[in-house]
């Protein structure tokens, strides 16, 4: 999707940029780097969180020192870590989110947008400014999507989809599919016809191979800045709440209401009906059937309060 930029920048322009102190000598950066790969010439960052927010801490331990072996090294880290080191640094109280703010504004392409000669696109369909489909994607009659957004190749998009500005659907996704609804009499079972709409928010990231059902009379829901990672199930009616995390491999039921800020780690199973409070953290491989307050740390078979947050 993204592809690099191959210019050359000052470290005091990147400081510039992030509005930070640049501490040691100005210096030429061309390249981007993790801290293990450092070269010359580069930009590389060090956090001891890999998600404050919950408290995700790196385990991995780091010598700094090393940098000193390379010439015109710029290092984005905490305070602390930058009292330590010779090279050009940004002190940041979060190095990551620096880091990748710098990343995007000054070594990454943005695909430019455009519609594929291969994609469908049905009539009735509303494409925003700015959209960018990929090759061999449906979009269907009733489908609206959002200026700046970009559907990449390979993606289903039917039903009545709304989805909004600036979000990113990889390859592969299916995006309105009928929900998985059947109701058994004594010889057969009888589907439940999924009529409902799905209404995406902005700035919302949708990873490959994810299916989002839609509802089955009402409305499933994904709330802005939410963002789902690939091989997602996102089962009718279920509600996702605003900035959103769900990793790869999750089962999120019919009916599941997460609210504002959960982090759900990979192949949890979220069961019919749950809500989840706000700010929780689902833990990997979970099984979640009963309801979880907000700022809790459940995690285990069946899901297990481990501590409040």
């Amino acid at each position: 999707m993204f592809r690099k930029r191959h210019d050359t920048y000052l470290a005091s322009e990147i400081a510039g940029f992030l509005g930070r102190e640049l501490r040691g000598e100005d210096c030429e950066i061309e390249r981007v780097a993790s801290i293990e790969s450092v070269t010359n010439n580069c930009l590389v960052f060090f956090s001891k969180f890999i998600n404050a927010k919950f408290d995700l801490r790196e385990e991995t331990a780091i010598d700094l020192d090393k940098l000193a072996e390379y010439s015109d090294v710029l290092l984005i880290s905490e305070p602390e870590n930058c009292d330590k080191v010779r090279c050009a640094s940004i002190p940041s109280d979060h190095p990551r989110l620096d880091f990748i703010k710098a990343l995007t504004q000054f070594f990454v392409k943005r695909p430019e947008p455009e519609i594929h000669a291969s994609a469908v696109i049905e009539h009735g369909a509303e494409i925003g400014e700015d959209v960018l489909v990929g090759a061999h994607c449906y979009i269907g009659p009733r489908v609206r999507i959002g200026a700046g957004t970009a559907v990449f190749h390979n993606t289903v998009i039917m039903g009545e989809v709304t989805i909004g500005n600036d979000c990113v659907i990889k390859p592969n996704a299916t995006i309105g599919s009928e929900g998985f609804s059947f109701v058994f009499d004594e010889n057969a079972l009888h589907h439940f016809p999924q009529i409902g709409r799905i209404v995406i928010g902005n700035h919302v990231w949708i990873g490959s191979n994810v299916c989002i059902e839609r509802a089955a009379l009402d409305e499933t829901r994904i709330d802005d800045h939410c963002k789902i990672d690939d091989l997602v199930q996102i089962g009718h009616n279920a509600n996702i709440h605003e900035a959103c995390q769900i990793t790869a491999g999750v089962i999120i039921c019919g009916r599941v209401v997460l609210e504002p800020g959960c982090w759900v780690a990979p192949n949890a199973v979220i069961d019919n009906g749950v809500r989840v409070g706000h700010d929780a953290l689902i833990g990997t491989g979970s099984v979640i059937r009963k309801d979880v307050e907000p700022n809790t740390v459940v995690a285990g078979v069946p899901g297990r309060v481990l501590r409040k947050r």
